[in-house]
């Protein structure tokens, strides 16, 4: 009869052994899918604050481009040395950047040319300050 009893003991030990290697492997997936989601949602707001970025990046280049057109439509003789003049045109769009401000400096660069600076600074994500600008030269074309 003892040896009925040793074959019990033996069927039992083995039996709980693999349910603790079955528990083991299933914590470890559990951990990898988990690892996984934490990952992909990671991924997925980083990646969206970076199209986030590249769209305010767009828009206020948009805005600079147009600002810089509407300057140089006027007559050179309109073209007077300043150093924060406000945006002439003021594009709807604009209102989408937080605390956008705009400028437009203009000087002297040569006789019968000057140098056009437009300038946009914005609030973007994080509370940093964003600033873009472009610079151009306008010629005098003879009273054209």
């Amino acid at each position: 009869m003892k040896k009925a009893t040793d074959e019990t003991t033996f069927k039992y030990a083995g039996t709980n052994s693999r349910a603790g290697i079955a528990l083991v492997e299933l914590v470890t997936a559990l951990f990898v899918l988990t690892a996984g989601l934490f990952g992909a949602m990671q991924m997925y707001h980083f990646c969206l604050s970076k199209t986030r970025a590249l769209n305010e990046s767009a828009l206020a280049l948009h805005t600079l481009a147009n600002e810089l057109e509407t300057v140089r439509a006027l007559p050179f003789a309109e073209l007077k040395n300043a150093e924060l003049l406000p945006f002439r045109s003021r594009p709807p769009a604009l209102e989408e950047l937080v605390n956008a401000e705009g400028t437009v400096r203009i000087e002297d660069y040569a006789p019968g040319l000057k140098q056009v600076t437009v300038r946009i600074r914005w609030t973007g994500e994080h509370g940093r300050t964003v600033a873009k600008q472009l610079v151009t030269l306008i010629a005098d074309k003879g009273g054209r």
